[in-house]
Order: structure tokens, then C-alpha cells, then sequence
């Protein structure tokens, strides 16, 4: 048993190593000892996202110093020595059944989010308020607990803003209860990446609420459609979110993003 997990273990550092891009970036903070991440960044001609990503997975083998530069760390310096003295890491060919969710969530993406935390973080939580304030004002249940609240627009926006964060919280406690490792930051960016997919739904709708277009019959129909679509999409954005902020594997990932859409939805059908 702990022969085959050694095993699986090291067929993933294969994956990871097997990277030309993740190779160079070993192979200049080796050079360089330590290095920042900006001048790396100038170093590779990378951006922000893309060297951020290729960072974090190689967390296992750099470290940062006291004045925040990235070096290496024991494991890292042995690896730089096998894949540049002795013999390269040997590529693993990626399985053709390759992870559906990846072809559709655009990983640039969470490139551009994660690459910048603290500009990604005021812009996702301006898109929160826009959404949050358009659900509330077009009457949409932005969450099921709107349903309670008959006292207007401002109300709904105020715990369809809420409903995110507790969203947020709860998947952060799931994930601790688990023990999977977190970086919440991270995971607070990748899960607010699934508003996204609500504003092709709430633009059309804005526009029928601020005309006064009747939306009933078939109207209805598409933006009832067109809601459901945008909830999926929704659901594998903040999957892959949660899979790229923490050590959670995919597919567990995707259970647990879409059990608690599952309950927002049983809580729904229970107050109604």
C-alpha cells in the first residue's frame, strides 16, 4: 500500500518536473540562488498569471526568504542536480481521457486573477456588488434565503452579497475539516471567479427590469434556461478554483462545489 502511493507520488513530481517551462524556472533561481519574482518574471518574459501558476506548482521544491525572494529548498536543489548533472526527469505523455473541466473553464482566467491578488480581490468583489445589486433589483433569487426578504432591492443585494462570503467560509471549512492544505487568499479569488458566468445572464435581465418588458411565456423560459446554464458554468469555475487554491484533488473538488449547490437548492424548494 505504501509502496503504491510512493509510486503515485512520484509519477505527479514526474508531471510537474516533465514541464520545460517549470525546468527553466528551477534552473534560473538555481543560477540566480535567490531571485525576486518580478525579476523573473523579466528573466523568463512570462506574465504575472502564467509564472504564478507555474510557482505554485512548484511549491514543493522553492521556498521564500526573509525579504520574500524565491530560492530552493533541499528537495528542489536535488531535483535541479537529477534533471542538469545526471539524467532528466522523464516525461510523462498526458492521458488522452484528459480532464474535461480544463478545456472549458479557460485557465487564463485564473492566470490573470491569481497573478495580481490584491487587484483581483477589489475586482471581483466590485463584480460581486454589480451582481449582488442587479439580482436584487430584478427580483431574481440570487440565493434561496432572498425568498424570506419581500422589503426590496437593497435588502436582496445585501444577502446576495452575504451569500457569497458564506459560501466562501463554508467551503474553506470544509476543506480544513478535510485537511486539505488551503491558501485562502487564493481560494477567495478562485471561488468569487464563479460570479463570472451570472452576468450573461443578469445583462438581458437588467435590461427587461429597467424597460418594464414583461417577462413572461417564452422569455421567462430562455432566462430560466439561461440561469441553470450560467449555475453549472458557475459551479466548475469555482471547482477549478478550489482545485488550484488547495491541495484538493478535482474530482473531490467537484463533488463538494456541487453538493452545496445541491443544498442552496434543497433549502430553496423547502422555504417556498
Amino acid at each position: 500500500m505504501n509502496t503504491m502511493i510512493g509510486d503515485d507520488e512520484q509519477t505527479q513530481k514526474m508531471k510537474v518536473l516533465s514541464n520545460p517551462i517549470r525546468q527553466k524556472i528551477l534552473k534560473t533561481i538555481s543560477d540566480q540562488g535567490s531571485i525576486s519574482f518580478s525579476l523573473l518574471k523579466e528573466e523568463l518574459e512570462m506574465t504575472d498569471g502564467n509564472l504564478f501558476y507555474h510557482l505554485k506548482s512548484l511549491d514543493k521544491f522553492i521556498q521564500k526568504d526573509q525579504q520574500n525572494f524565491y530560492k530552493l529548498n533541499e528537495e528542489g536543489k536535488s531535483i535541479v542536480y537529477t534533471i542538469f548533472h545526471e539524467e532528466a526527469i522523464p516525461v510523462v505523455e498526458p492521458k488522452k481521457a484528459s480532464w474535461f473541466l480544463d478545456k472549458i473553464t479557460f485557465p487564463n482566467i485564473f492566470y490573470y486573477f491569481f497573478g495580481e491578488p490584491v487587484r483581483s480581490l477589489i475586482e471581483l468583489n466590485i463584480l460581486l456588488i454589480i451582481t449582488a445589486w442587479l439580482f436584487g433589483v430584478s427580483s431574481s433569487y440570487f440565493s434561496s434565503i432572498e425568498s424570506m426578504f419581500l422589503g426590496g432591492p437593497i435588502i436582496n443585494a445585501f444577502i446576495s452579497f452575504i451569500h457569497w462570503y458564506l459560501y466562501l467560509l463554508l467551503i474553506f471549512a470544509v476543506l480544513k475539516i478535510l485537511r486539505y492544505e488551503t491558501n485562502f487568499k487564493e481560494l477567495w479569488i478562485g471561488v468569487f471567479v464563479g460570479i463570472i458566468p451570472y452576468i450573461i445572464y443578469l445583462l438581458p435581465t437588467g435590461i427587461l427590469y429597467y424597460t418594464n418588458t414583461p417577462t413572461d411565456n417564452w422569455i421567462g423560459i430562455i432566462l430560466n434556461i439561461v440561469f441553470i446554464i450560467c449555475k453549472i458554468y458557475s459551479t466548475i469555475l469555482v471547482t477549478q478554483g478550489i482545485n488550484l487554491s488547495s491541495d484538493c484533488k478535482k474530482y473531490h473538488a467537484l463533488i463538494l462545489a456541487g453538493i452545496l449547490i445541491l443544498m442552496d437548492y434543497i433549502y430553496l424548494m423547502v422555504i417556498l
